[in-house]
C-alpha cells in the first residue's frame, strides 16, 4: 500500500543477515538527543511513523520508516525519499499501530534484541497500545527494551538481569493477566515464587541494593521499570 502521490521505496537492506540490535523509534513524548546518544549503537535503526524525528533529531541514519506517515511533515517524507530510506507505507485505515507494524518489520528483518524509543506521553489510549505491542507474544523469544526520557523499562517473559544501579527504584508490574512463579532477587524487598495478580499494586516503588537486579517468571509477562535519576 502505498502513499498517495508517491511510490513506496523497495529497495533491499544490505546486510539485514547479521541484523542483532534493532532501534525502533516511535512518537509520542521528544526524547532528548543526548538520551538517544547513550543508548548504543544498532544494526537495524526502524522509525515508526513521527518517530523518524526523533532518530533524525539525534543524527541518526534511519534505515526503514514503517506507518500510515499521517504524522510526518511532507518535508520529513522528501527527505526521506531522497535519503534512501526503506519506506513500508500502510494505509491509514489499518488493524494496527504504527509501533506495531514497525516491530513486525524488525522481526522480519531478522533483528534478535529489539530496543523501542519513545512512545510515552501524550495520548492514554496510545501508551496503552504501545504496552501491548511491546509485550505481544511474537516478541516473547527475544529481549524487549523500552527506552523513555526518564525511565527504562525491560519486557520479561521468563528470566533477566537488569542493570539498575544502586539504590535506583524500580517497579514490576504483571501485563495481560497474572505473574506466576515469580522470583526477584538483589533488591530491598525480594520475592520468591511469588504470584503478582492483574491489578495488583505489590511490585510498586522497590529499590535495587546493587548494580543490577534478577527476575524470574514461571509464566505470564512483567514489565520492569527502572526510574532514571530518582523518583
Amino acid at each position: 500500500m502505498g502513499t498517495p502521490g508517491r511510490e513506496s521505496v523497495s529497495t533491499s537492506l544490505q546486510g539485514c543477515s547479521s541484523v542483532t540490535v534493532a532501534h525502533v523509534f516511535t512518537g509520542g513524548e521528544p526524547i532528548s538527543a543526548r538520551r538517544i546518544r547513550g543508548l548504543g549503537n544498532a544494526d537495524l535503526v526502524i522509525a515508526a511513523d513521527s518517530g523518524i524525528e526523533n532518530a533524525i533529531s539525534a543524527g541518526l541514519t534511519v534505515d526503514i520508516l514503517v506507518g500510515d506517515l499521517d504524522s510526518i511533515t511532507p518535508q520529513t517524507l522528501d527527505d526521506a525519499l531522497d535519503a534512501g530510506i526503506r519506506i513500508e507505507a500502510h494505509q491509514p485505515d489499518k488493524d494496527a499501530t504504527d509501533l506495531e507494524l514497525a516491530l513486525a518489520t524488525a522481526l522480519r528483518m531478522g533483528a534478535d534484541e529489539i530496543v523501542v524509543v519513545g512512545g510515552g506521553g501524550r495520548r492514554l489510549d496510545h501508551l496503552l497500545g504501545n504496552i501491548a505491542a511491546l509485550t505481544h507474544r511474537a516478541l516473547r523469544k527475544i529481549p524487549v527494551r523500552w527506552e523513555l526520557e526518564r525511565e527504562t523499562a525491560y519486557v520479561v517473559h521468563d528470566h533477566r538481569f537488569v542493570a539498575v544501579g544502586v539504590g535506583s527504584t524500580f517497579s514490576l508490574i504483571p501485563i495481560a493477566g497474572d505473574a506466576d512463579g515469580v522470583t526477584l532477587t538483589g533488591s530491598k524487598w525480594e520475592l520468591e515464587s511469588a504470584r503478582i495478580e492483574a491489578g495488583s499494586t505489590l511490585g510498586i516503588s522497590n529499590v535495587a541494593l546493587g548494580e543490577e537486579i534478577r527476575i524470574e517468571v514461571r509464566s505470564g509477562t512483567v514489565l520492569v521499570v527502572c526510574v532514571l535519576g530518582g523518583y
